[in-house]
């Protein structure tokens, strides 16, 4: 018989399920969509392992259910890139890193707790470091992807994106500082099926308020729309400065330029200009915004005879650039084409 706390963790799976199957059903070409797809099943085989395990269930399909859940962190990492970077491309590296995370963990867990592994590999005095072991990797991933939502904040023009960077690290610190604290305290201990009980109407909790959230939101937030390049803008007058600024000083050529600077000399408050650059200009990025006036601005300096002696180096410096290797990769990003190669179509 099933005890509470199982039962618990099965509502919690069965709702991440579902709400997984509803993504697939109505965001199947969203890479966003795909990539919660992922976590949700990763989460689900995390909340059905243990019982599974516990009843004697069918071998092959624990250890199945235990490789997808191993895969929950790299999820959580891919799904916080996809989705709050816009610059990010998955790729072989990715699916590389994402192999090697679930083999140490699953080799980590048949040395272990199964001992299946030779035991000189994994002696007994030193099981607790094993099983802990793919937990702290998982914890450094999910961290260094709340270290990119929290940094790419700083960029962001897309306000319900933005405000959805902070709901995300608000809900995720708030359940890993929960697993931490439980880990330390009561692991090993006699309050640890209180600890599981507590954990298990935690994700049940969490699980369902993610999902309510989620299916009540506009579509819009899985994937923000293309926003239009024409139209009247949102305040003509802050428009206006911000055209004259761009046209006439230049102003993306200062170094270092920030949302909260350019705010300054517009004299405007920080979310107007996010929010007119975003649905004006059609820019998502702050940094994309940038790059677009500044590869523009460096195109006529490389297709200028009269500019010829400058190095390409020179002339990134002068565009706003603090190094060459940044001008590179942006300049070929906009215009398909190294500088270099630019400079020498043009000649």
């Amino acid at each position: 018989m099933w005890a509470t706390t199982e039962l618990l963790r099965f509502a919690a799976a069965v709702v991440a399920l579902l709400f997984a199957a509803l993504l697939v059903r109505d965001h199947r070409r969203n890479a966003t969509a795909l990539a919660s797809v992922a976590l949700l099943a990763g989460v689900a085989a995390h909340l059905l392992f243990l019982p599974l395990l516990r009843h004697g269930a069918w071998q092959p399909g624990v250890h199945t259910v235990l490789l997808v859940s191993l895969t929950v962190p790299v999820a959580l990492w891919l799904l916080a890139h996809l989705h709050f970077d816009d610059e990010f491309r998955f790729g072989g590296r990715h699916a590389w890193a994402l192999v090697a995370f679930v083999t140490v963990g699953y080799v980590c867990w048949l040395g272990a707790v199964e001992r299946r592994l030779p035991a000189f590999l994994f002696p007994a005095e030193s099981t607790r470091f094993w099983i802990l072991l793919p937990k702290l990797l998982g914890l450094a991933v999910v961290l260094h992807a709340l270290l990119r939502v929290y940094v790419g904040a700083g960029t962001d023009l897309v306000v319900p994106r933005l405000r959805a960077r902070f709901a995300v690290l608000a809900v995720s610190g708030t359940y890993i500082l929960l697993e931490l604290l439980g880990e330390a305290f009561f692991s090993g201990t006699a309050s640890e099926a209180t600890a599981e009980a507590v954990h298990s109407i935690a994700v049940l909790a969490l699980v369902l308020g993610v999902a309510f959230v989620s299916l009540r939101t506009a579509s819009e937030i899985l994937r923000m729309p293309e926003v239009a390049l024409s139209g009247s803008a949102l305040d003509p007058e802050l428009a206006e400065r911000l055209k004259r600024l761009l046209e006439t000083d230049e102003v993306f050529r200062e170094e270092g330029l920030t949302i909260r600077s350019l705010a300054e000399r517009l004299g405007a408050q920080e979310h107007k200009v996010r929010q007119l650059i975003n649905a004006q200009l059609g820019f998502k990025n702050f940094n994309a915004f940038l790059n677009r006036f500044r590869v523009e601005a460096a195109q006529k300096q490389l297709a200028d005879p009269a500019k010829a002696h400058l190095g390409v180096a020179e002339i990134a410096y002068q565009v706003g650039y603090r190094s060459l290797a940044t001008f590179n990769r942006a300049f070929k990003e906009v215009t398909g084409r190294t500088p270099t190669e630019y400079r020498t179509a043009r000649r």
